[in-house]
């Protein structure tokens, strides 16, 4: 049996995680809308109200490893070919890393990707049942496949902590899911000036409540104001990205 391929932990995210291809997995993205297709960055961002749009960072990510690119296009690819949910399920179950299943502990779902449809989004949300033990955790966009599971379920599994990101399709569902969000902001002046407080490491997303704001990091087009920004920022040797540091 063919199983999906999870990734380690890295410079941001101290825990595993699994992923696949952004975009093309991404219905409720807009603001952030990016491709990659041979190996070529394809950017279809729609502004948001405030007029801000931004290359995906996971997908810029994959046009630089076709390695990567890989690994996502194969977990999609298996993920479609199973028949129904329960098939799903069994699937992404078999494939969790044995010492998540063994001892617990926390898992992102999706640093590339997200819910791309209902059967999905529900089937990660039953194996979170099977798990009490593993902390599972996402940001999402698919804003409206949340809205009919608790539409349905009323509630989502105790153990899935949810973000939802600001600039999707659907930022007009995010404030009846009663769960917090997180909205990209300039720098840490523009957080405060919110009354945001800042996560560079998945804290506030796996075991925060409020809402928080994140520092855009990567690379954007050129001539993109947060590319700009980015730029001043490693320049004055303030943040301006993730690495082994």
């Amino acid at each position: 049996m063919n199983l999906l391929k999870f990734s380690k932990p890295n410079a941001k995210i101290p825990f595993q995680s699994f992923s696949i291809p952004a975009g093309y997995t991404c219905p409720g993205a807009s603001n952030c809308l990016t491709k990659v297709k041979n190996g070529k960055i394809i950017d279809q961002q729609t502004p948001d109200k405030n007029g801000l749009t931004y290359r995906c960072y996971a997908a810029s990510l994959e046009a630089v490893y076709p390695s990567l690119n890989a690994k996502l296009n194969y977990n999609f690819k298996l993920l479609r070919e199973t028949k129904n949910i329960k098939e799903m399920v069994a699937l992404i179950s078999n494939s969790l890393p044995n010492n998540l299943r063994a001892h617990g502990g926390a898992l992102r779902v999706h640093i590339h990707g997200d819910f791309y449809n209902y059967e999905y989004l529900c089937a990660w949300f039953a194996v979170a049942d099977f798990y009490p033990s593993i902390r599972f955790y996402s940001y999402t966009k698919s804003l409206n496949l949340l809205a009919k599971y608790k539409e349905q379920n009323f509630q989502f599994p105790d153990n899935y902590s949810l973000t939802w990101s600001h600039g999707s399709k659907f930022d007009h569902l995010g404030e009846s899911l009663g769960i917090k969000s997180a909205r990209v902001v300039k720098d840490q002046e523009e957080a405060s000036a919110l009354g945001l407080e800042v996560d560079h490491d998945d804290t506030h997303a796996l075991h925060g409540s409020k809402d928080f704001a994140l520092e855009p990091h990567g690379t954007q087009p050129k001539g993109h104001p947060l590319q700009k920004i980015i730029l001043a920022k490693r320049k004055a040797g303030k943040f301006a990205g993730y690495n082994n540091k």
